[in-house]
């Protein structure tokens, strides 16, 4: 199954999904300092069986997120799955941070230094951003952070 992992990654990171053999595709979306004005994936549609979306999502203006969660509908398989990572409670700006994959039950963070930190997003902004998807799951870990994950219909 083909993955999109929109950083921030890290070469572990893809490595670890190239093992199990799922061809990856990256784009740090924090690396163009959320800095899209017109959010388009050059992808063709129905590329990727499921997308890493990590902090992304967050390091954008809320009508890039927009634009991108429709981007990622058109460029997902049907029935694939997009996760992503919302840090702190969604009232202050938490720091930059980047996730780890340390095994295939545990995911580590770091901080990263010199990157501006995500904007905060609430849980309601969260449910929006993944309300075109179904069997949408929202959890929240015990840092406060939220992960969601949606499967494309």
């Amino acid at each position: 199954m083909p993955l999109l992992d929109l950083g921030p990654s890290t070469t572990s990171n893809v490595m670890y999904w190239v093992r199990q053999g799922h061809p990856v595709s990256a784009l740090d979306v924090m690396a163009r300092g959320g800095n899209m004005d017109r959010v388009r994936l050059d992808h063709p549609d129905d590329s990727f069986g499921g997308v890493l979306g990590w902090t992304a999502l967050s390091h954008l203006p809320a009508p890039q997120a927009r634009q991108l969660m429709q981007e990622l509908g058109r460029v997902m398989r049907p029935d694939g799955w997009v996760f992503a990572v919302f840090d702190g409670d969604g009232r202050k700006p938490p720091a930059a941070q980047r996730y780890r994959i340390i095994d295939s039950g545990t995911l580590g963070f770091e901080p990263i230094p010199d990157r501006a930190p995500p904007r905060p997003v609430l849980t309601r902004e969260v449910e929006a951003l993944f309300q075109p998807f179904r069997e949408v799951r929202i959890m929240v870990m015990r840092h406060a952070s939220r992960e969601a994950l949606g499967r494309r219909p």
